[in-house]
């Protein structure tokens, strides 16, 4: 049922999106952002609506608000166990949004470094105002998908069901999304991306927040297609800071696909295992560890349990 909610939202975004492409001919850059803000819209309205319609969500929904927005109270509705996240602050996306740009730069620089691509600088104030426009373009559909994932998915598979199990469905899902959407894309690419969502997914964990994770996917898509240029699940963009050359190994390597670029790359792999490596370790030192164990339904029989103890 989970699974079949975010396909329908997909389904309803898709044909909202192709009758708005058919109302007339439009120029390739209005194409995109139809494309871009007609997916997203549908995508959080629907998101909204079966958060705040069906009783069962409403916690999911005060996952997404502002620290302090949230009401922490419990009812008899086991999933309403949740007290809201003190940190969806400022401070947290910004922590995300630079996760994000250390991470993909990273990534680039091992491909600059292996002599795999070429970039040059080509910045023009003239596209500044399309720069705005694209940050808040790609954050919004980024924070979408993070909604969506990290937030829907993650949250009521783990009503039920331990936490990992919940993190390990979210990369597959998510991978398979990734299938369906990019015709570029090989195995290798598809592991990546599972491991990028389960990566998403120990941060959000971790952090409380999923603003964090909703700032780290918007840098990371935001700095790989504007900044450098280069293609994001394999879909280039029109303007960047940086422009790609000449692919210079164009049969790819380890550090750059051509088709995919860095995200079908190992420097991408590693980057999200050693994400999850440090969360587990941190994990294990601070005593969280049993977490990745626990469903909703557990945590509130063991608090019941707790409280007939202390009472």
């Amino acid at each position: 049922m989970i699974l079949m909610t975010v396909v329908l939202s997909i389904v309803l975004a898709n044909v909202f999106v192709i009758s708005l492409l058919s109302i007339k001919e439009w120029s390739y850059t209005m194409q995109y952002l139809l494309i871009y803000y007609g997916y997203t819209i549908v995508d959080i309205l629907m998101l909204v609506f079966i958060c705040l319609k069906i009783k069962e969500n409403r916690f999911i929904f005060r996952s997404f608000l502002p620290s302090g927005m949230g009401k922490d109270h419990k009812t008899e509705v086991t999933e309403d166990t949740y007290k809201p996240s003190q940190n969806n602050t400022f401070k947290t996306l910004l922590i995300g949004m630079l996760i994000g740009t250390l991470t993909l730069s990273a990534c680039v620089l091992c491909a600059v470094l292996h002599k795999d691509i070429n970039l040059s600088f080509a910045f023009d104030a003239s596209q500044i105002p399309m720069f705005i426009l694209a940050f808040l373009m790609v954050m919004m559909q980024s924070s979408s998908e993070e909604l969506w994932y990290r937030g829907f998915m993650y949250e009521r598979i783990n009503v039920h069901y331990p936490l990992w199990v919940s993190i390990a469905i979210n990369g597959v899902y998510f991978a398979l999304l990734h299938t369906i959407l990019n015709s570029e894309i090989d195995l290798f690419a598809l592991l990546s991306i599972c491991i990028s969502g389960i990566s998403f997914s120990f941060l959000r964990w971790y952090s409380g927040s999923i603003w964090l994770v909703m700032g780290s996917h918007t840098m990371w898509n935001f700095t790989q297609s504007f900044i450098f240029g280069l293609p994001n699940s394999g879909t280039p963009a029109d303007i960047s800071l940086f422009h790609l050359g000449e692919v210079l190994n164009t049969a790819g390597s380890l550090f750059y696909d051509p088709g995919f670029g860095v995200e079908g790359a190992l420097p991408s792999l590693i980057v999200d295992l050693l994400i999850i490596a440090v969360i587990l370790l941190l994990a294990k030192k601070n005593g969280r560890f049993n977490e990745l164990f626990m469903s909703h339904e557990k945590k509130a029989s063991l608090e019941s349990v707790e409280s007939e103890k202390q009472s």
